[in-house]
């Protein structure tokens, strides 16, 4: 077989032809179903405007886009089916949208068996040669007349011979208009621009002539290209607006996407789904197989040798099938080099230039895969490690805890039970917040924050609550792990430290603050703290003092006690306060109040001891004050007692003569006299009578005395006050004083030096007179003189009150007796007017009132049962006499008006103010206890007390009386009758009452008022 003069051409040699030849070169490899392209040159780059990887695996039937009713594509599918070569013109697409014929030559290539493996196809632009033929044949203009795209031919004078109607339609012109005119008359503002410069560049060039511009008339974008021909120039537009939009948007977007593709960690391959072939693969995907993009491209999975498990493959394909991607989806994976790995497997479809494609996304996830089986050995391994830890932690006396990102307690030690009270099953998952203290949990919140960020916690505190309710302080040291949810923490209960650290604090903020001087000492005498009142106080800041001996502030002749003092106090015993003189700075030497204490550590140790001192000037100055004040303040306290206590006395007591004692003996007492003697004036004689004296007895106070005679009658004659404070010889006596002046003599020579009285006067009246006596001369205070005064007036005042208090009691008595009187004449007159009843009214009168002092009734309320007996048949005045003392029976009319006279009773007394608390007896007497009497109809308690008292005693004397119609039942019988009755008629209780009075009382039922019990009150 001869041989190719072109078979000993190396395959490079082979390629750089091919890849400088001016023609566009296409490879198909014919032995794939769709001849996928293998190979282009750049040639052909340039021809269509697609770049190799935008080729490779695709077949040439993307350059005819949507335009595959062309007449040369049969023939052209005829001779590759047959394995023919063929020559035939094809209106074909740039990237850019643009039109261009191509002439192509395909020729097959054979194997040494005669097998076609691939088609070679050899591109040519024809469009200036297809153009001219167009112009020159008319017949050949009707694929231009139904083109999309604009066209128009142009002679050597630039007359426009020729314009299809997309064109027309574009310009928004007739075709009539614009044939046979020139193209700068038609467009004037195109010449100028690039579509007139490529116009005139392809006439100069005889090249043809491409242009993409925006052109703002028609507010489009066009892509333009001129054609040069021999008699002319023809020139294609496309209106590229839409697409020159959508391609900048894909250059956008393929630019990040190659750029995300290219800079990927992640393996990333795209595959055609028709057949499953590589056509891109990123750099990852490339080092992570091993392999290059010449091994990949154009090949499947399986070619280049990654192979994945039959079940994986199932897997995957269901996915796909059921959610048209994969997602994540764990695969194990062979490489080529025969290492299995785990990975990630991710696919989403795309559509790349009208193919459908697959992206796949690879992640290698063996080493996560080993370290995630090294985690669960490790975690087996820990649960073993963290059973025998909880078992340790359970007998911790801290609580540890972990608490998931919920905030929710995964774990509890069992010291949560002696801490908080609950158990740990009571805890686990429970949000921890529930059990913070209302008032600590926004700082919870803000340091689990602090922690979530990477921040370590030792010595955070908070506050939770107790089962029981009662707050606890926790101390907590807490730390989260990068990547892990847990936190983990170990709490401690610090409540005790806590209160004892407030204390402390409180302690050391009091002790700063105090304006006395604290001074703390070691057991050597040194001082170890001084406060600001210690430096206010000495006058030494505490840099001069700490570090001194006590002995700086003690002047030296008292430094040995205080030092036996000092030692008492470190020894632990106690020491009195006491009171000494201290040395200041300035040499000043001040009293103040010192106490020594021993300081005591935990261990009970005394390691110090501590000074009060308080600088007591300002307290010596107030004492004295105070005693001044105190004196004056007893003595004014005991006038105003004095005053009180008469006063209380007047208020509440109409007993004279106590009250004058009273009176006596504050006069006594508040003027320091010897003696003292209140005398009466008997307003019917003038005499003054001594009615009571206190202090010495001298016979001379208690004879009586006239108005005017010896010196208190004078006193009451001349309504003055007398003093006369030295009794000596020589006193002022004139003519006719001399009984005044032998009275006092008399008094000197009992032994007094001093005399004092004052009138008693009341409303202008003299009363009596107070006399005062001393055995010394004495001159009493302005204070002692106005008490005295004072006394004097309250005494005339209880005085007048008791001689008022008298009259008004007489007067009363006598109205009372009037009242009485007058309420038994009228019950004598009910009883003289019926004459059946004489002497009723007085009996069950005292009844009632006997019975009602047994059922515990007041005495203060008998005044008025007693007035309501006697005139329980008053209303009986308003009932006629032929009724009233009918012999016989009365006829139901009759008994209607009888029953109308305890409302006769109402009408007559309760005009009358003083009867209206009686009237209970005389309105509701005929009630009865179950309901059935009447005014009213009452049952039971409604009845007042006394009607259901004066009820039992009405009937039993009644029964026991005589009358005309009948002769008066013995008392057994009556008692049977009431006992018979009880409960119906009559209260129960009190029908057992008046049984016990009668039995008691034989067969009288009016027994000595006072002599028997009360009984029991009833309502």
């Amino acid at each position: 077989m001869t041989q190719s003069p072109l078979s000993f051409v190396s395959p490079l040699l082979s390629a750089q032809v091919l890849d400088a030849c001016v023609i566009g070169v296409v490879v198909t490899d014919a032995r794939q179903h769709d001849q996928p392209i293998v190979y282009v040159n750049p040639a052909f780059e340039r021809l269509s405007g697609y770049s190799v990887a935008e080729c490779l695996g695709r077949n040439c039937r993307f350059l005819q886009g949507q335009d595959r009713d062309q007449p040369a594509l049969p023939q052209l599918r005829q001779a590759l089916r047959e394995g023919q070569g063929v020559t035939a013109v094809l209106r074909n697409y740039r990237r850019d949208g643009t039109i261009f014929f191509n002439e192509l030559t395909v020729q097959p290539l054979r194997d040494e068996g005669g097998t076609v493996t691939h088609f070679v196809g050899f591109q040519h632009d024809v469009t200036a040669r297809e153009t001219a033929a167009a112009q020159a044949s008319g017949p050949l203009t009707a694929p231009l007349e139904h083109m999309a795209d604009s066209f128009a031919a142009f002679d050597h004078a630039w007359n426009c011979i020729y314009v299809n109607p997309t064109a027309a339609a574009l310009v928004g012109l007739e075709r009539g208009d614009l044939t046979g005119r020139p193209v700068q008359e038609v467009f004037p503002q195109i010449w100028q621009r690039p579509i007139g410069q490529a116009l005139q560049r392809a006439r100069a060039s005889s090249q043809p002539q491409h242009e993409v511009v925006f052109t703002p008339e028609l507010g489009k974008w066009l892509s333009a290209t001129a054609y040069p021909s021999g008699s002319g120039v023809a020139l294609f537009v496309k209106d590229v607006s839409a697409s020159h939009q959508a391609q900048e948007a894909l250059r956008l977007s393929e630019e990040r996407f190659s750029k995300v593709f290219q800079a990927s960690p992640v393996s990333i391959t795209i595959s055609r789904v028709r057949d499953q072939r590589f056509v891109a693969a990123n750099p990852e995907f490339l080092a992570q197989s091993g392999l290059t993009l010449q091994d990949v491209l154009g090949r499947t999975w399986h070619e280049v040798g990654l192979q994945l498990d039959e079940e994986d493959v199932l897997r995957v394909n269901a996915a796909l099938a059921e959610h048209g991607e994969v997602r994540n989806l764990d695969i194990r994976l062979r490489m080529p080099s025969q290492e299995e790995r785990h990975n990630l497997l991710s696919i989403v479809p795309v559509e790349i230039g009208g193919e459908a494609c697959l992206v796949t996304l690879v992640q290698n996830v063996t080493r996560e895969k080993r370290a995630q089986e090294a985690l669960k050995d490790s975690e087996q391994r820990a649960r073993r490690l963290a059973a025998e830890l909880q078992h340790i932690l359970d007998i911790s006396l801290d609580m540890i805890c972990t608490i998931n990102g919920e905030g929710q307690f995964v774990t509890v030690s069992a010291a949560c039970q002696h801490m908080l009270g609950y158990r740990p099953d009571e805890l686990i998952g429970r949000v921890y917040l529930d059990f913070v203290h209302p008032d600590d949990r926004a700082l919870t919140v803000s340091e689990e924050r602090r922690l979530g960020g990477g921040w370590v916690t030792s010595d955070f505190q908070n506050r939770y609550l107790h089962k029981d309710g009662h707050a606890v302080w926790l101390e907590w040291a807490a730390v989260k792990l990068p990547g892990d949810d847990l936190l983990y923490c170990a709490a401690r209960d610090i409540t005790r430290r806590r209160a004892a650290e407030e204390d402390q604090a409180y302690l050391a903020a009091i002790v700063q603050a105090s304006h006395d001087a604290i001074i703390g000492l070691d057991l050597q005498g040194q001082i170890r703290s001084w406060n600001a009142g210690a430096e206010q106080l000495y006058g030494y800041p505490a840099a001069e003092a700490i570090g001194q001996p006590l002995s700086l502030l003690v002047p030296a002749e008292m430094q040995q006690a205080q030092a036996r003092l000092f030692d008492r106090a470190g020894r632990g015993e106690r020491v009195e306060p006491f009171e000494a003189v201290l040395r200041t700075k300035a040499g000043l030497s001040l009293p103040v109040f010192v106490t020594f204490s021993p300081i005591v550590d935990s261990a009970g140790r005394v390691v110090g001891v501590s000074t009060i001192t308080q600088d007591i000037r300002t307290r010596k100055v107030a004492e004295s004050q105070i005693r001044k004040l105190n004196e004056s303040l007893e003595q004014q306290l005991q006038h105003i007692t004095g005053l009180r206590e008469v006063d209380r006395a007047i208020a509440s007591s109409m007993d004279l003569p106590l009250i004058l004692g009273i009176v006596l003996d504050n006069v006594r007492q508040q003027l320091g006299a010897d003696a003292v003697a209140l005398r009466l004036l008997n307003a019917h004689t003038l005499i003054l009578e001594c009615v009571a004296t206190r202090g010495r007895s001298v016979p001379l106070l208690q004879a009586p005395v006239s108005v005017g005679q010896g010196p208190a009658g004078q006193v009451a004659l001349g309504r003055q006050a007398l003093r006369l404070p030295d009794l000596g010889p020589g006193l002022p006596w004139g003519a006719g004083e001399q009984e005044s002046s032998a009275w006092l003599d008399s008094l000197v020579q009992a032994g007094f030096g001093a005399y004092f009285a004052v009138p008693m006067m009341a409303k202008g009246k003299v009363l009596g007179v107070i006399e005062v006596m001393y055995q010394t001369n004495r001159t009493p205070s302005p204070e002692a003189w106005e008490m005295l005064e004072m006394l004097a007036g309250q005494a005339a005042i209880a005085v007048d009150n008791a001689e008022l208090f008298q009259a008004l009691d007489q007067r009363n008595l006598e109205l009372r007796l009037a009242y009485d009187e007058t309420i038994e004449g009228w019950a004598r007159a009910l009883d003289l007017r019926d004459r059946e009843t004489e002497g009723h009214s007085r009996r069950v009168t005292e009844m009632t009132v006997n019975l009602s002092r047994r059922l515990g009734v007041p005495d203060e309320q008998l005044v008025d049962i007693r007035r309501g007996a006697l005139l329980h048949d008053i209303g009986k005045v308003g009932i006629p006499d032929a009724i009233l003392l009918k012999p016989g029976p009365l006829t139901a009319e009759e008994w209607t008006e009888m029953k109308k006279h305890p409302g006769y009773a109402v009408d007559l007394l309760s005009p009358i103010r003083f009867l209206r608390p009686a009237m209970d007896i005389p309105q509701y007497h005929h009630e009865k206890w179950d309901g059935t009497g009447y005014p009213e109809g009452l049952s039971g308690a409604e009845i007042p007390l006394a009607a259901r008292v004066f009820a039992v005693v009405d009937v039993y004397d009644a029964l026991t009386s005589d009358r005309p119609y009948r002769a008066a039942w013995p008392r057994d019988k009556a008692l049977e009758h009431l006992q018979a009755q009880a409960g119906t008629h009559f209260d129960a209780r009190i029908v057992d009452v008046f049984l016990q009075m009668v039995t008691e009382a034989g067969f009288s039922a009016t027994p000595p008022a006072g002599s028997e019990p009360p009984a029991p009150g009833l309502p």
